[in-house]
């Protein structure tokens, strides 16, 4: 019986999925609209239970974004007190930096620049390192006139045309220029020796210098004004010598700046005459 229970199951079953796939090959326009009518009434249905999914994910992004501002507007916080700080210490430093000018009677120079140049030729020469420039007594370049680029010092004026000017070299032998270390401010004076590097001349013997050393310009002189870089310290010789890597690749020049450093003047003292007790006159007898 049991079986035969099995087999009538099957047989049913099989004859109600034909039945229905006749149907609907019969009738499938009925079958679709009953399907949209379906969907029609399960739609609501599936917004309603979907409506908390939809609240909880914009509820945990508002979370979010709050956690988010509120980390940005900590940091930002945090950041504005380090730069007022840093601002009321640079503002000090000036305030003292102008007291103790004041004190000392130390004016300022004037620095101007003359024109922008380009370069015509450089002498090539293992003797003489110099270059020629297109700016002259017509565009108010004087000999003696510092050259300088955006990276540091290149040279100065030598020789000056109506329209050209040659620049004598850092690296030259001929050059000498007053220089200091950064950090001590010991003053000393770079000498050139038509090599790539520069030499320290003058060096106090109590006084060292360290690998990476910065050497300003250090405005003695008139020609340059102080604190252009000018090089690093970068190798000792085995007598002791100290030589300096320029901050310009004097190699690579294209376009350079004239300026002219005016060092701010004094007023000039004058001597009152000193009066002289009268002397004492003879009397004829």
């Amino acid at each position: 019986m049991k079986k035969i229970g099995q087999k009538f199951t099957a047989f049913f079953f099989i004859v109600a999925s034909i039945a229905l796939l006749l149907m609907g090959r019969s009738q499938s326009a009925l079958i679709e609209q009953t399907r949209a009518q379906i969907f029609n009434a399960f739609i609501p249905a599936i917004k309603v239970v979907d409506f908390p999914r939809g609240a909880t994910s914009s509820l945990s992004d508002w979370i979010r974004n709050v956690a988010v501002v509120f980390s940005d507007n900590q940091f930002l916080r945090e950041e504005n007190a380090n730069l007022k700080r840093q601002l009321t210490e640079a503002t000090e430093l000036e305030i003292d930096n102008l007291r103790l000018k004041n004190l000392l009677n130390i004016k300022d120079g004037t620095l101007t620049t003359i024109t922008a140049s380009r370069i015509v030729s450089d002498s090539n020469s293992p003797f003489f390192k110099s270059m020629l420039i297109n700016s002259g007594t017509n565009d108010g370049v004087k000999k003696g006139h510092a050259v300088v680029n955006e990276e540091g010092v290149i040279g100065r004026t030598i020789n000056v045309a109506a329209n050209a000017s040659r620049v004598l070299l850092l690296n030259d032998i001929n050059s000498r220029i007053p220089v200091k270390f950064a950090d001590s401010g010991v003053n000393v004076i770079l000498a050139g020796d038509n090599s790539p590097l520069q030499l320290i001349e003058f060096m106090p013997e109590e006084e060292k210098a360290n690998i990476g050393d910065l050497i300003l310009t250090s405005g003695m002189g008139g020609v340059f004004p102080p604190d252009l870089p000018v090089g690093v310290v970068s190798e000792f010789t085995e007598f002791g010598g100290i030589r300096v890597n320029p901050s310009v690749n004097l190699n690579r020049l294209n376009y350079v700046s004239v300026t002219e450093y005016e060092i701010a003047s004094f007023p000039t003292l004058i001597e009152e005459p000193v009066e002289t007790p009268p002397q004492n006159e003879e009397v004829e007898e």
